[in-house]
């Protein structure tokens, strides 16, 4: 998870902590990586926060495909009005 430390590079690391502490909650060694990882710049702790809201927020709304988003057949179609 190392690489340079620009904006998006430390934005693209927080992610990997978050997606490989997801994949791996109980494993003590990412844990201690991420610490360290955490404890080695002071951009990575807010970097890795919102890395965090970010990936909870994205799992609270419903998968969707184009098909789905533009197939709604709930909302009745706009008809012009003749006045």
């Amino acid at each position: 998870m190392a690489g340079g430390d620009t904006a998006d590079s430390i934005d693209q690391a927080a992610m990997g902590w978050v997606m490989a502490l997801h994949d791996a909650p109980d494993d003590a060694q990412v844990r201690e990586s991420l610490a360290v990882w955490l404890a080695a710049d002071p951009a990575h702790r807010p970097a890795y926060a919102l890395a965090r809201r970010v990936w909870l927020l994205t799992g609270l709304l419903p998968p969707t495909t184009t098909d789905e988003a533009t197939s709604d057949t709930s909302a009745a179609p706009c008809t012009p009005r003749s006045d």
